[in-house]
């Protein structure tokens, strides 16, 4: 009843509530405003950063100054620097200012002082579980500042007088659970605690930056391994052209004297010299046969060299296989005897002629007797078989001697290289043999033939189908092939 006499008291009281809460409610606002500004600051800084690593292909230096020079921006800080490792010394551990932004009055203040700051690895707070660290720079002297940013006093002094700073937000950059580098955001403000927004971007942005630079350090130590890989690439193709070059040279220097040593070997094994003892004959058809082997290796430099430089060139014959196998195996006959093994070639009757580059095959031929000769132990046996399956045919050299290790057969026909066992057994071995007989074998149509088990021996050959070689040998490509070596005769 009184409210309804007197209802004065009560509207001013309802309109005090509605005062109040329209300034609860306009506060709320405003603070729900300001996450929401300070969200699309944070997400705004961090699609920029994300933006500049994606799309920088710049140095170090710059990401880190667009970075730094973004947030100075964005945020409205005075100043803001980004320290970070180098990419490429890895004996130059301390952090270096990499970039720095500045905002407000302080655009055109000189700060090339900043380049001489060193914060050493040794740092005890960077060693410190302390992610990040509020400091009031006007309590610290002068002194120790140097000591913490690795520069003079001076040095502190002129930056000091640059950028007039009262509080500065110093926070570790973390990537892959290791310190990448350091952001520092000054103020000009003596600050004692962050509020929450500012706190909770920065964590973001040290967050973001961290994975940024860690990228970049990786990309450019991932170009600088490149670069290096490709001049020591350069250097070895270098390297592999002068001894090309000097193969070449060599081995025609050697060949003239060669053919001459064999020359004069067989005209005085021939009898043209005077009639000489078997003893003589004996001695003359190894230094032959040694002089042969030297040919043969000559011929293989050559024929990398001509690899190289495209001049490697098939010349067809029609060839009687099995007496070309003969004459080769009779030169090794008193090598493999004073070995002490039994060689036995399995001469087939009535074999057909083919086309083949037979000075070429002779060498591949050779190759695969002497390997096993050498590669047998004394005592052991070496078969050499030839055969006609037909359309094609097939040519082996069967030993029961050291093998090859199963974990080295995939690199046995790579030029240079040697099996570790063949290596101790036959030290002044080239590696080219093995290498130039798969390459003469597939040039001519042909596969090689290769079983092997260390300690029970090995199987070298190859198989040709007739009907390819008459193709091959009819292509445009076919040249007159030189007459082939003879094998001396015995006195």
């Amino acid at each position: 009843m009184a409210d309804i006499i007197n209802p004065k008291p009560n509207i001013i009281g309802r309109r005090k509530q509605l005062e109040a809460d329209l300034e609860h409610v306009t506060q709320e606002m405003y603070r729900r405003n300001k996450e929401l500004v300070d969200i699309n600051r944070t997400l705004s800084l961090l699609r920029t950063i994300d933006n500049l690593v994606l799309g920088s292909r710049q140095s170090l230096h710059i990401l880190c100054e667009q970075i730094a020079s973004s947030i100075a921006a964005t945020a409205e800080y005075p100043f803001v620097a980004i320290l970070a490792r180098p990419a490429i010394d890895n004996l130059a551990k301390e952090l270096q200012v990499y970039g720095w932004g500045l905002g407000g009055e302080l655009q055109n203040e000189d700060l090339s002082d900043l380049s001489k700051i060193r914060v050493s690895p040794d740092n005890p707070w960077l060693k410190a579980n302390t992610k990040s660290a509020l400091v009031n720079l006007s309590q610290i002297p002068k002194e120790q500042i140097a000591s913490y940013l690795g520069c003079s006093v001076e040095v502190v002094t002129n930056l000091q007088a640059a950028l007039p700073l009262n509080s500065a937000y110093v926070t570790k950059l973390m990537a892959r659970e290791g310190l990448v580098g350091l952001m520092v955001v000054c103020f000009g403000e003596t600050i004692t605690v962050l509020d929450q927004s500012t706190n909770l971007l920065l964590e973001r942005l040290s967050e973001a930056v961290g994975i940024a630079i860690d990228n970049k350090l990786l990309f450019e130590e991932n170009q600088y391994v490149l670069k290096q890989l490709q001049q020591n690439n350069q250097k070895l193709r270098e390297l592999d052209e002068t001894k090309d070059e000097f193969i070449s040279m060599a081995s025609h220097q050697l060949r003239t004297p060669l053919t001459s040593v064999k020359g004069y070997v067989s005209m005085v094994l021939e009898g043209d010299a005077g009639q000489i003892t078997k003893q003589q004959s004996q001695l003359l058809n190894q230094a032959f046969v040694s002089a042969q082997r030297m040919v043969y290796l000559i011929a293989d430099l050559l024929n990398v060299s001509r690899l190289k430089t495209g001049k490697f060139v098939i010349q067809w014959q029609q060839t009687q296989l099995a007496d070309v196998i003969e004459g080769e195996i009779a030169q090794l006959t008193a090598t493999a005897k004073g070995r002490k093994l039994e060689m036995v070639y399995h001469k087939p009757t009535n074999f057909p002629i083919i086309w083949l580059d037979e000075t070429k095959i002779r060498q591949v031929i050779m190759n695969f007797a002497d390997n096993a000769i050498y590669y047998t132990p004394a005592g052991g046996h070496i078969d050499i078989n030839l055969v006609d399956k037909g359309e094609t045919i097939e040519f082996t050299v069967v030993d029961n001697g050291i093998g090859v290790p199963k974990s080295e057969q995939k690199s046995m026909f790579t030029k240079f290289y040697r099996a570790a066992n063949a290596q101790k057994a036959r030290p002044d071995g080239t590696g080219l043999g093995l290498f130039m007989a798969q390459k003469v074998i597939v040039a001519q149509g042909g596969a090689v033939i290769f079983h092997s088990e260390e300690g029970k021996g090995s199987t070298f050959g190859f198989s040709f189908a007739k009907a390819k070689l008459e193709e091959l040998a009819k292509t445009p490509q076919t040249k007159p092939a030189a007459p082939p070596p003879q094998p001396p005769k015995t006195a």
